[in-house]
């Protein structure tokens, strides 16, 4: 199982909506993309907070479940309508679990 980790940080300005709508987009994804075996997304409660306000957590079976996930046309399209407009910054991460 590999846990693909991505920490948000947001544009100054960014309304609490436009992060609710990213969060809809991002969890909705479930449904559509196969490998996606389970997904989380919450609020960094981290002390780094101000770095990264946000986390998504997806886990899937193995490294070629994590890139057909990210070439997915669903992943792409949420990431263009409703993530790039608002991300300042991320970091992405994948381990094994």
């Amino acid at each position: 199982m590999i846990h693909h980790i991505v920490c948000f940080r947001f544009l100054p300005g960014t309304t609490n909506d436009q992060i609710a709508a990213a969060e809809a987009a991002l969890l909705g994804m479930a449904g559509q993309i196969p490998e996606i075996r389970s997904i989380r997304w919450g609020a960094n409660l981290a002390p780094s907070v101000g770095e990264y306000s946000h986390v998504l957590v997806v886990a899937v079976d193995d490294m070629p479940a994590a890139i057909r996930y990210g070439d997915h046309p669903v992943h792409q399209q949420v990431v263009r309508d409703f993530i790039a407009p608002i991300r300042e910054a991320r970091l992405a991460l994948d381990v094994e679990a």
